[in-house]
């Protein structure tokens, strides 16, 4: 702090040698000047405190609760202060606004206002609303679409007020330092998204989900810049809402809200902490009273083993990271179809879950994949209604935002690699460039990929080790 004071004065001093005006003999000339220097000494006061009243509407009101173990505002501007002693008065305002990494990972300089609805500390209870509320894929409440697992007694009327007030609040408006990002790199959009969602950021719950997907020995301020990646890419890069611009009318906007990429991360990320908190309920210690309950995990091996055999999990390494294996057989699709609704949603958000909470950025510095083999499975499976139920089957995973890095179909018939060829004109490029088809094993695709020697591969994806795979009945129990 000594170093940087007098470095400051250093250059005032330079820069009023260069710049000054010749000295006034008269007492008027410097009666004028004290004047004209306590006058703006008085303007830049008055700035200062907007800007803090500015601040206040996002950051007091998330800090002053005690509620869930959020920071209070006095922690805050005591971390801020050490922040600013630390760094030095100039390098602390930089000119976008923007925090840079030495920042705690939490903190934001200057945070966009958001006066909507406060971020929750609890969820509701299972007697108040189930967490798969109902089966019905198709459902509306006050006409925005809901997932199954958004209920219309808590769920549901928050998101609302998220967004009818995100609409105007959270919408692409350049003139109040909200701009259209998708075009922004990487780190630009990471940092509008922490403007935006500073609130969010202060809670515990967020704190506990950027653990789950990042992993709970990464570095936080590493973890917190890997999730705000994360939720960016759910919504292609927008941070701010644009349903506005694409769409007339506000039912038209309500109606489509599952639009992530007009959407925007800033509101996409409101509304999932919602369906995170209902599904890790922090006054239960994060552990969902029916989810994570023994007997729930004890009927799901009992009863889903056998269905979900084809799915195996390749455990995280420093060569590699975790990756979600599918070996497709005719039959085994059979059972899947056969299933409970429920149940496969269970078991697909379990699977989900277990190899998101695998620590494979942190290991390897990569993104899990999702690998598919369809050798063993007939192409008479794959017609339209059984199609239609697979994806009714597998809904449940838009729950998690961006969980694979890439989704790999192997041994592809040359028939459906020729469809895929037509189909994938259809899908938004983000969603092509994460598909890779071969008509050959994953062997190839994962060494050239990931570095992985074909000997140290698991015999599920054509390499030559044994017992690497984690089973459906070693993965169902887990509480990640």
């Amino acid at each position: 702090r000594a170093r940087a004071t007098a470095g400051a004065s250093a250059r005032r001093r330079a820069m009023g040698n260069a710049c000054a005006r010749p000295k006034a003999d008269d007492d008027g000339a410097r009666a004028t000047s004290r004047r004209d220097a306590r006058a703006t000494k008085t303007d830049a006061s008055e700035s200062a405190a907007r800007r803090d009243d500015r601040r206040a509407a996002t950051t007091v009101r998330a800090r002053a609760s005690i509620d869930g173990g959020r920071r209070t505002s006095r922690e805050f501007a005591a971390l801020v202060s050490v922040a600013r002693s630390w760094r030095g008065a100039e390098t602390f305002a930089t000119k976008d606004g923007f925090f840079d990494s030495l920042e705690p990972w939490w903190g934001v300089a200057a945070p966009t206002p958001w006066t909507g609805p406060p971020t929750p500390t609890m969820a509701c209870e299972l007697e108040e609303e189930e967490f798969y509320d109902h089966v019905e894929l198709k459902r509306t409440h006050g006409k925005i679409p809901l997932y199954p697992w958004e209920g219309e007694t808590w769920t549901g009327p928050r998101i609302l007020d998220v967004v009818e007030h995100g609409l105007t609040c959270a919408d692409v408006d350049a003139g109040l330092g909200r701009p259209c990002t998708l075009k922004m790199s990487n780190e630009r959009q990471i940092q509008h998204l922490r403007n935006a969602i500073a609130d969010v950021m202060q809670s515990v719950a967020f704190e506990f989900a950027m653990k789950v997907f990042e992993g709970h020995d990464t570095p936080p301020e590493v973890a917190c810049q890997r999730f705000l990646r994360r939720l960016c890419e759910a919504c292609h890069g927008g941070v701010y809402c644009r349903l506005r611009i694409v769409h007339k009318t506000k039912d038209a906007c309500l109606a489509n809200l599952q639009d992530s990429k007009n959407l925007g991360a800033a509101l996409y990320t409101r509304i999932f902490m919602l369906r995170f908190l209902k599904r890790f309920p922090p006054q239960h210690g994060f552990r969902h009273r029916e989810i994570d309950a023994d007997e729930t995990k004890e009927r799901a091996v009992r009863d889903l083993a056998d269905t979900f055999d084809m799915f195996k999990i390749w455990p995280a390494s420093e060569s590699h990271p975790a990756a979600l294996f599918c070996c497709m057989t005719t039959a085994g699709m059979k059972n899947l179809l056969r299933a409970e609704v429920t149940d496969s949603w269970y078991g697909v958000n379990q699977m989900y879950e277990v190899a998101l909470a695998q620590p494979s950025e942190y290991l390897s510095g990569k993104l899990p994949p999702m690998i598919v083999d369809v050798k063993k499975c007939s192409v008479t499976v794959f017609t339209r209604a059984n199609i239609a139920l697979i994806a009714r089957q597998f809904a449940v995973a838009e729950f998690h935002p961006e969980p694979f890095a890439h989704f790999i179909v192997t041994n592809c018939p040359y028939l459906l690699a020729a469809l895929w060829s037509i189909g994938k004109l259809f899908l938004t490029e983000s969603a092509r460039n994460k598909f890779v088809i071969c008509t050959g094993d994953a062997s190839t695709e994962i060494q050239k990929r990931y570095g992985v020697a074909k000997r140290d591969q698991p015999v599920e994806c054509g390499g030559e080790a044994r017992d690497e795979m984690i089973a459906a009945r070693d993965w169902l129990p887990v509480v990640p």
